[in-house]
């Protein structure tokens, strides 16, 4: 069975007996956000892009991109992520959190006596742009580090050219889990680090009885797997199971079976546009009240600004960081994100975090390593790394390149978080030790569960 760390707030886990919910190796896994119809939100004009044309230089693919850096006062860094497109709500505030670490880092004296330049590639959401630019990014402007891809496709079309040219990824959204891979460093959540401690949560201050419902496609299937998985775990059940293809708007069939299934809380991995329709009809029908929803992805593209208070309040959700964070290291922060983006910035979450926490945990190990080098810094990295942030202690694990932190338990109300509860430094899922990257450093699979 697995058991939970009370100390750590996390998850270090066995199978079950008779069920196996890992090793299922994934070479297309879905995302999160992976397929997403997106909310129609105004980008701000936060940022104007560089991108230009890709050039397929002929450079052997074995020569690390790391080991040619400029020989002067700046060292390149590359920053891929969708600043038009459908998923640009979620590439602009990342990428302006980035900008933000790297011009921080520069006004600190800069990384190891050199300054960053900053190299900008505009995904534009069309996955086909990905490895052209991690390709141009390695190859033409020699890059020592890039950071970026949202999606999950767009993740799995940049770490392959990455990983040949040898120049570290580090990927900084929210997503399904399992990235088990020495050149990828995940300096965000997988779905098990949300999930876990909010259906824990959950089961204890809510009920026993949940009814699941998601968007039809691999990821909230992951999360479904998780849902029975937790149920089972803390004595209570899954009364009903619903998944609807992303561009379904009329949920009337979805409430009436959540109304007669009578759960305690319902938990939503309804995801984009026309799922917040949702949201809408459940508190129309008067249910809001009634009848709790909790969720790992609400939230991630500011559904709770974009809804009213009538059709979101009480919503419960977990993320590594909200802009409510009430603490002085979080404080600084915000102060200077108004500083550095503008009065008119958009809201910080818990993907757009990534963008910032990336670039500081990756000059951590540059430090460490003393160099740019690749192969220095891949031996950097085969010890963990501690950073604190405005989210609090991250710690880059070694074994698994993903990252500990703490997770918070946040309702929403009047367009605000509000904290319910914090579980401090949750493990990454290591799927029963299946992630090792000291032991199987050439390992570059997704590990995803299974049924």
């Amino acid at each position: 069975m697995l058991t939970s760390d009370p100390q750590q707030g996390a998850s270090n886990y066995s199978p079950p007996a008779g069920r196996s919910i890992w090793l299922s190796h994934a070479s297309d896994p879905g995302v999160l956000l992976q397929g997403i119809i997106m909310m129609n939100i105004s980008r701000r004009n936060l940022i104007k892009t560089g991108a230009v044309g890709v050039l397929a230089a002929g450079v052997s693919p074995m020569l690390s991109a790391t080991s040619v850096f400029a020989q002067g006062e700046t060292v390149a860094v590359g920053s891929l992520h969708d600043l038009t497109g459908g998923t640009d709500v979620y590439g602009v505030p990342s990428h302006a959190c980035m900008k933000m670490a790297i011009a921080e880092i520069n006004a600190a004296g800069g990384l190891l006596g050199k300054q960053i330049e900053l190299k900008t590639y505009d995904g534009q959401s069309d996955i086909k742009k990905f490895p052209q630019y991690a390709q141009q990014a390695a190859l033409q402007d020699k890059v020592v580090m890039l950071q970026g891809a949202i999606t999950g496709a767009s993740r799995e079309a940049t770490r392959p050219v990455l990983r040949r040219y040898k120049v570290p990824f580090v990927y900084g959204t929210i997503y399904e889990g399992g990235l088990c891979e020495t050149n990828a460093i995940s300096v965000n959540t997988g779905s098990d680090q949300q999930a876990i401690p909010l259906l824990d949560w959950s089961f204890k201050n809510l009920g026993k009885k949940v009814f699941y419902i998601g968007a039809d496609y691999n990821a909230p299937r992951n999360i479904g797997i998780w849902t029975n998985h937790l149920a089972n775990q803390n004595g209570g059940t899954v009364v009903g199971e619903e998944y609807y293809p992303l561009d379904v708007t009329d949920f009337s069939t979805a409430i009436a079976k959540i109304q007669a299934a009578k759960p305690d809380y319902v938990h939503s991995c309804l995801v984009g546009g026309p799922h917040m329709a949702f949201y809408r009809q459940w508190a129309a029908a008067g249910m809001l009240k009634k009848i709790p929803i909790v969720s790992v992805v609400f939230g991630g593209g500011n559904e709770h600004m974009v809804l009213t208070p009538e059709e979101t309040d009480g919503i419960i959700v977990a993320y590594n960081y909200f802009e409510e964070i009430d603490t002085p290291a979080n404080r600084d922060f915000l102060a200077r994100a108004d500083k550095t983006m503008g009065a008119s910035r958009p809201y910080i979450n818990g993907i757009a975090i990534g963008g910032y926490t990336g670039p500081m945990i990756w000059a951590e190990a540059v430090k460490r390593a003393g160099s740019f080098d690749y192969a220095a810094l891949m031996d950097a990295l085969k010890t963990d790394i501690e950073w604190a942030g405005p989210s609090g202690k991250m710690v880059l694990e070694a074994k698994t390149r993903s990252t500990i932190q703490d997770m918070h338990i946040m309702q929403v109300e009047n367009r605000k978080w509000k904290l319910l509860e914090t579980q401090s430094q949750v493990r990454p899922f290591d799927f029963g030790g299946a992630c090792d990257l000291l032991a199987n450093p050439r390992n570059t699979e997704i590990l995803v569960p299974k049924v």
